[in-house]
């Protein structure tokens, strides 16, 4: 993406008059200067190579980008008499948590979900960023109950920002916190130094179309994860997770990430008590390239009694070096997932919570591939077949040998479109049956798969040039042949849902 620079601001020039010595509070001037690239309608504000700039919390907002020149430093204030928040068009005074937890009842209850970040973005914002070749460094203490524990980078509900090539050290929080929020690019950032307690680094909630490369980490506790929640507790006047999206279009790449006693790399799955599981679903992850010291998930959610945890569809390992997997990331069942194996059972196969488990490969058209829970009764379905190929899919992992049944209610607009399995790894047919009826039939296919593997199986175009099909009441069934006679138990997966 690109910012749209119309002047620059240098903080250590007039009007603003930053010191950048380390010892004066320079938040008012640097503040001032984020404020009048924002009133000029963007620009970008400058830190002084080699200055070290004492602040509390600096808000930046849309199309503004923060520079940081060669060794100029953002170094957070211990005096809470430095800190503001934002209050309508200015700020107001507002006196930071000290320690580590703000309260006994809630478990991790960080004191930095309560406190402003240190460079924060307003709700809203876009087109933003924070660039540079310099430190975000956070407050030194001997005493871990008198640290103020903030964020160095965090927003909510942003959209279209950059946060690249910047150093964060010293750090006793999360990193880098964008909860809910879109279109965002983390690229080249080196995080060190951890102190008193977690270390996060890069901690991506309920967001969708972001990427992380080029990064660099050591962190005191899990390096980079996507994060599914919903009514999280911790919550803020800055943040919570109520009205959550889903985790999606994520890419992980070209990382270093070590963490001290915790996951360089997994997935938080927390969302399990959203009354739309479609909307906490993490989907079409692509991580590649990698270097992650140690990789897993966090299935067990301390705020809910449910049990169980989101779905997870279409998630891509490619070219990673991982040095130990925890046996946690072998529960999660995911479909249609490449590099590890994809889930056992179908899952959803009456499209009761929407899209959740099922992939689709659209035909460029948006509306060529989805969910219809509009009617009594949901179902899947491809159309716009005329623009080319479409599907609709579960990735499972099958074994060799073993006889198995495909059933499903289908139809379609009258042009043949086909039940299929498929290889997740080759593509090759291993099964098909054509339908053309245009009202609900049940289908079966039976088949066998040649090897052990991840296989897809749904619906697909076929020989069809126009119009649609639709999909419900799937399920995936065992074979029994013996004596010449066959039975058919339909497996319907391991209940993870509880209503």
């Amino acid at each position: 993406m690109s910012m749209n620079k119309i002047f620059d601001f240098r903080v250590t020039n007039a009007p603003y008059f930053a010191k950048g010595d380390g010892k004066t509070d320079d938040r008012q001037a640097i503040q001032q200067a984020l404020d009048d690239a924002f009133k000029n309608g963007g620009g970008r504000v400058i830190l002084t190579a080699g200055k070290t700039f004492l602040t509390a919390g600096l808000v930046i907002k849309s199309g503004v980008e923060l520079f940081f020149e060669d060794r100029a430093t953002l170094l957070q204030s211990g005096d809470p008499s430095h800190y503001v928040k934002p209050a309508g068009e200015g700020y107001e005074p507002y006196t930071p948590m000290f320690g580590h937890n703000f309260s006994p009842e809630i478990k991790w209850s960080h004191c930095w979900y309560k406190n402003y970040p240190l460079i924060f973005a307003p709700e809203g914002s876009r087109g933003f960023a924070v660039r540079g070749s310099g430190t975000v460094r956070m407050m030194e203490v001997t005493d871990p109950e008198k640290i103020i524990k903030i964020c160095p980078v965090g927003f909510y509900k942003c959209s279209d920002f950059e946060i690249c090539d910047i150093h964060i050290t010293n750090y006793h929080s999360y990193a880098i916190m964008p909860f809910t929020c879109e279109n965002g690019l983390f690229r080249n950032i080196k995080i060190t130094d951890w102190s008193y307690g977690n270390g996060d680094g890069i901690c991506m909630m309920n967001c969708r179309n972001m990427r992380v490369t080029g990064c660099d980490m050591y962190t005191g506790d899990d390096s980079v994860y996507i994060f599914s929640s919903y009514r999280d507790p911790r919550r803020s006047v800055w943040w919570n997770s109520d009205n959550p999206q889903p985790s999606e279009n994520i890419e992980i790449d070209n990382n270093h990430l070590r963490s001290n006693h915790c996951k360089a790399f997994g997935m938080i799955l927390w969302g399990i008590d959203c009354p739309d599981l479609e909307k906490v679903e993490v989907r079409n992850i692509y991580v590649h390239d990698n270097y992650f010291e140690t990789m897993g998930n966090w299935l067990w959610n301390p705020y809910s009694d449910r049990g169980g945890y989101p779905p997870v569809t279409g998630v891509r390992f490619e070219n990673n070096r991982i040095d130990g997997i925890e046996s946690n990331f072998f529960e999660t069942q995911v479909s249609d997932m490449t590099g590890f194996r994809s889930m056992a059972h179908l899952q959803n196969g009456g499209f009761e919570q929407g899209r959740c488990f099922w992939a689709m490969r659209k035909n460029g058209d948006e509306n060529s591939a989805g969910v219809n829970r509009n009617g009594e009764e949901p179902y899947g379905f491809i159309d716009l077949l005329e623009k080319g190929d479409a599907a609709l899919y579960q990735g499972i992992y099958l074994k060799a040998g073993q006889p198995k049944l495909f059933k499903a209610d289908v139809r379609s607009s009258g042009d043949a479109c086909r039940l299929f399995v498929r290889s997740s790894d080759t593509g090759e047919l291993i099964a098909s049956l054509d339908f053309s009826n245009t009202s609900w039939e049940e289908k079966l296919l039976p088949f066998t798969v040649p090897e052990d593997g991840n296989y897809r199986i749904g619906i697909e175009r076929g020989d069809a040039s126009k119009g649609f099909a639709h999909i419900k009441a799937a399920v995936l069934g065992t074979q029994d042949e013996a004596d010449g006679s066959v039975s058919v138990e339909f497996d319907r997966g391991k209940m993870i849902f509880k209503y």
